[in-house]
């Protein structure tokens, strides 16, 4: 009981350094730059075809657009759990549904508007082709690392042993490359799949993008902004309800862009609009 006791406090301090260690995005927060680093063997294959997906990229823009998928992906929570719920109910054999990082964008890319990503004729192609670069770029800071030693180790490694300790952290190492390699393998299979068919793929991010132009926009935008950050669990009709008095409470400027005199009725419409692919919202960058 007692080295079971140990072998999970080794455990839990190898998930501690690791989170301490999380990177907001993998390229900026190291030296690596996405079309030059040097893959390892076992995720070679997907780095190479995914730069060739972006060989018209620099490693800049390719940056840009790992910062727009971080983004994608954080802001888009909420609604993936809606949208995971709705695969449950479209179907009787299921019981739970998975999401990778791919699956999870490749979900989501109907509700984003890659126009507002300032790339010129940006394919969704590309969007995984960088998220298999961020998964390797991973894989190489993980391994590269993997000697390093952090204090926090020192007393267990004197519990347990060296050879345990390195037995198990070699455990944790293998687990996390194995689960990066799974993230690798769907990523560049969307990528791939989207690139092949890009000339007559309509998922290209080009249409029911929000207009910059109206004057109205800037309010729609708030109100889908507000919808995913916070209420995507509700029905339209409280999304909607619930926006509104946020807006009110925070005197937003943004309310005089209506003239609506239903603005719960008005914000309800473009939140099932947003659900139904009619409106896109622009990406962070």
């Amino acid at each position: 009981m007692y080295q079971d006791k140990i072998e999970q406090e080794v455990k839990n301090a190898i998930a501690l350094n690791g989170d301490s260690v999380k990177r907001s995005n993998i390229f900026e927060d190291t030296s690596l730059e996405p079309l030059t680093f040097t893959a390892y063997d076992f995720a070679c294959d997907a780095t190479h075809l995914s730069r060739d997906i972006l060989s018209k990229r620099t490693n800049e823009e390719v940056i840009v657009l790992s910062k727009a998928i971080d983004s994608m992906l954080k802001l888009g929570d909420g609604l993936l759990h809606e949208l995971s719920q709705k695969l449950l109910n479209e179907t009787t054999s299921r019981q739970s549904v998975t999401l990778s990082k791919g699956r999870a964008l490749y979900l989501l890319c109907d509700y984003f508007d890659l126009n507002t990503i300032v790339i010129e004729n940006l394919q969704w192609c590309e969007i995984f082709a960088t998220l298999t670069l961020m998964h390797s770029a991973e894989i190489k800071f993980i391994y590269d690392n993997r000697f390093k030693e952090d204090a926090l180790y020192l007393p267990l490694k004197e519990q347990v042993g060296d050879e345990q300790f390195a037995i198990m952290q070699q455990a944790t190492l293998d687990r996390a490359i194995r689960d990066l390699l799974e993230e690798i393998i769907d990523s560049i299979a969307r990528a791939e799949c989207l690139f092949d068919k890009k000339q007559k793929s309509a998922i290209t991010g080009s249409k029911g993008g929000i207009s910059k132009g109206k004057r109205i926009e800037p309010l729609k935008e708030e109100v889908i902004r507000l919808y995913l950050a916070k209420y995507s669990s509700r029905s339209n009709r409280h999304a909607a309800k619930l926006i509104e008095a946020d807006l009110t409470q925070s005197d937003s400027s943004l309310l005089a862009l209506s003239s609506s005199e239903e603005k719960q009725v008005e914000f309800g419409k473009w939140i099932g609009k947003f659900k139904n692919g009619q409106i896109k919202f622009p990406i962070n960058k």
